[in-house]
């Protein structure tokens, strides 16, 4: 299947199911239930916890819920898999772990380099001269600064992107298999890749991206609409974007 193919079978398929579509959405509303009740002018107050509960289940479910339609589209299925909510919850979690761990490497790199090119250095030192009362920073010391935090926000890019595509072939042997082991196994990831092939892998991520940032923006211009634009944009576009994006995950991992 070409990569065309692939976004054009991931672009109709949320409208097969239009109600599990919808269920979706809410349960996006409800991972956001703070920032929707803070959009509507309502102090949450204590209830902020029962409020971050509700939305780390739906969460849970919701990326348990994606990873069933990346096994479902990879073992053949063409309709949208039913809610199973012990089930997507416990995927949920496992999503949840491998992205942590296939973050941590990036995290600590981009640290290690705001110490080993200087920024971090540089940046005490502007903070130590403002708050000293200095109206303005040596050229050099600002120089040096925006120097190496770009190199360093550059190479940690690079990293942050080589890693997100090997945890989607990670997320990818999760869904396939159902084994939360396969997910670090290496050797068989990289045989993926060669499989898959590592050019049109990197196509498809760039297409994947380029739509969803499209339709992230579409989705920022609908909530500009006082108070039911921001649910709107969650309950049609995100949800969309996340069968979409799952979709595409299955369709380029059995392609």
């Amino acid at each position: 299947m070409s990569i065309s193919s692939i976004f054009n079978n991931a672009f109709r398929f949320p409208f097969g199911n239009m109600e599990k579509w919808l269920v979706l959405g809410i349960l996006l509303i409800l991972g956001g239930l703070s920032s929707v009740l803070i959009s509507f002018g309502i102090d949450l107050g204590a209830a902020s916890i029962i409020t971050s509960i509700i939305a780390l289940v739906a969460g849970l479910i919701v990326s348990g819920y994606s990873l069933a339609i990346v096994r479902d589209t990879i073992h053949g299925q063409d309709q949208l898999p039913n809610f199973d909510i012990v089930e997507n919850i416990v995927d949920g979690i496992k999503v949840l772990i491998l992205s942590i761990v296939y973050s941590i490497i990036p995290v600590i790199v981009f640290f290690a380099l705001l110490i080993v090119t200087g920024a971090a250095e540089a940046f005490i030192e502007i903070i130590n001269l403002t708050m000293g009362g200095a109206t303005t920073v040596p050229s050099d010391l600002a120089l040096g600064f925006v120097g190496s935090l770009g190199i360093t926000l550059i190479i940690s890019l690079i990293l942050f992107i080589i890693f997100s595509l090997f945890s989607t072939i990670a997320m990818c042997r999760l869904a396939n298999t159902g084994s939360f082991s396969q997910g670090f196994a290496f050797s068989e990831i990289i045989g993926d890749f060669k499989r898959i092939g590592v050019g049109s892998f990197i196509a498809w991520w760039i297409v994947l991206a380029i739509i969803s940032v499209i339709l992230i923006l579409i989705s920022v211009f609908i909530s500009a609409v006082p108070y039911i634009g921001y649910i709107i944009s969650i309950l049609i576009i995100y949800s969309f974007i996340t069968i979409f994006a799952s979709r595409a995950t299955g369709l380029i991992y059995s392609n």
